[in-house]
């Protein structure tokens, strides 16, 4: 794995290259990790290799591992590439940290400047006590990294696709799409995911989504247990167990979500999109109200142990966990004001619709199952009376 410094765009990091055979570690590192001419630009830096990882450190390293757990949380929301808590030697920090004093963009010039700052004076924010290594998180590089469809985070946009139809409009989702014909699905899987995503971003403050979205086309399909699966590759077993046709849908993949925790920041980008949001699905709303009710103690207890989890197992300040907490209660009490009056509905149900589609599939499926099943058992012989 080649480790080299993120030149380009606004923020500092660290970026992960698998290689190929052919290339050495050494070799890339020294030619390709520092500011090339021509080649490193302000919001692009081409290397060879496959790009995997990122690693980030302080508030982005918080932002980004506090709003993989909640996605998840919350139902898996949206598309959120796993990160996780991490550490580096804080000697090889440094010298990654060298070949970024130079880079594409003033702003992440200036951002590595602070870190190699705040790292040799041991700042508590990104160095554990001993002085010796450097603490982040280390997040999967999101498919689409290289596409920038801004236009589906774009207010203005977004109200232009036909996804936003159905989830601004006050009729009921029943009566806008067609739930009985497959055409349906690709609205409703976008409306799911920009409503999803939306909600997360509200929570967390998030500022920095325009340009860290992606929209990929996935094969999602219905197996023969009634399960709705999705994936951009599909082996010859998965295609075995489908029982529905494999449909190409595009799907809302998230990309770096780090900049988030902007506590002060009274305007998000997608609030527009938010107040106009007539409909969300059952699962985010019943995750969210049941957070903020473990969040207020709503079991003996649990509102401690949230803060404990959040602290110790996604490694969020205790300052940053209090604002995100006042952040949710907010959220979750504006939509739950906004179901009770009918101003939301919950009628946004992508997999639910898809399962309803091709009922018919799966109970022949399981019918043929069990009755291979019952043809297989061995019929037991009544033993011949002895003379």
């Amino acid at each position: 794995m080649g480790v080299v410094p993120k030149l380009h765009n606004t923020s500092a990091g660290i970026e992960i290259y698998q290689l190929p055979s052919t290339e050495n570690k050494e070799t890339f590192e020294k030619t390709e990790g520092p500011y090339r001419p021509g080649v490193t630009k302000k919001y692009s830096n081409k290397r060879s290799g496959k790009k995997v990882a990122k690693f980030k450190v302080d508030t982005m390293a918080e932002s980004g591992l506090a709003c993989f757990y909640m996605s998840r949380l919350l139902g898996h929301l949206v598309e959120v590439p796993p990160a996780t808590y991490r550490t580096m030697d804080i000697q090889e920090f440094e010298k990654v940290g060298d070949q970024a004093r130079t880079t594409g963009h003033p702003s992440c010039t200036e951002a590595w400047a602070t870190l190699r700052s705040r790292v040799k004076s041991g700042s508590p924010k990104l160095v554990l006590p001993g002085g010796q290594l450097v603490f982040g998180s280390l997040a999967e590089n999101p498919r689409g990294e290289n596409s920038s469809p801004e236009d589906y985070w774009t207010v203005g946009a977004i109200r232009g696709h036909s996804f936003y139809r159905v989830l601004s409009s006050r009729s009921a989702v029943a009566d806008i799409l067609n739930l009985n014909d497959v055409k349906c699905l690709q609205d409703l899987a976008l409306a799911q995911d920009m409503t999803r995503g939306v909600i997360l971003d509200s929570i967390f403050r998030q500022v920095d989504r325009l340009g860290n979205i992606s929209i990929a086309q996935l094969q999602r399909y219905v197996t023969s247990e009634g399960k709705v699966k999705w994936d951009d590759k599909v082996s010859d077993k998965d295609k075995a167990e489908a029982v529905s046709p494999l449909l190409p849908l595009k799907r809302i993949m998230y990309k770096d979500n780090d900049d988030g925790m902007n506590w002060g920041m009274n305007s998000i980008s997608v609030t527009p999109i938010l107040n106009e949001t007539h409909h969300i699905d059952q699962t985010i709303y019943n995750r969210l109200q049941w957070l903020a009710g473990l969040m207020q103690d709503s079991e003996p207890g649990s509102d401690a142990k949230i803060r404990d989890y959040f602290m110790n197992v996604v490694h969020t300040s205790s300052d940053n966990y209090d604002k995100l907490k006042a952040s949710l209660l907010k959220q979750a009490e504006s939509l739950k004001s906004r179901v009770d009056s009918k101003d939301i509905l919950l009628d946004l149900d992508f997999e639910g619709t898809m399962k309803k589609l091709y009922a018919k599939e799966v109970e022949a499926a399981q019918a043929a199952k069990n009755a291979a099943k019952t043809s297989a058992t061995p019929v037991e012989e009544t033993p011949t009376p002895a003379p």
